[in-house]
């Protein structure tokens, strides 16, 4: 997999190609497919990005991937607030 192939994933909002990215033996297309995922805010990246963010070997990949974390969680935290406005309203 390449750089480039994260990109076309990004802009395609293909969580699941992104998410099976983050096995990707090349620690830099780990760290672009979290950067991706946080952008995206897909609540199906939480949980993979949960695990990379303890487990993978490379300290740059655990970081991106918790920055990514915690953008997804924001992001549905938002989302939920919003929600619960509109039922209260």
């Amino acid at each position: 997999m390449h750089k480039k192939d994260i990109d076309l994933m990004r802009r395609a909002r293909n969580v699941d190609g992104l998410i099976r990215a983050l096995e990707d033996p090349d620690e830099n297309i780990r760290l672009a497919a979290a950067e991706a995922l946080g952008s995206a805010g897909d609540e199906r990246a939480m949980e993979p990005l949960e695990r990379l963010k303890f487990s993978d070997t490379d300290v740059d990949v655990r970081r991106a991937a918790s920055s990514a974390h915690t953008q997804v969680a924001g992001r549905l935290a938002a989302k939920r607030a919003v929600e619960r406005m509109r039922l209260g309203a």
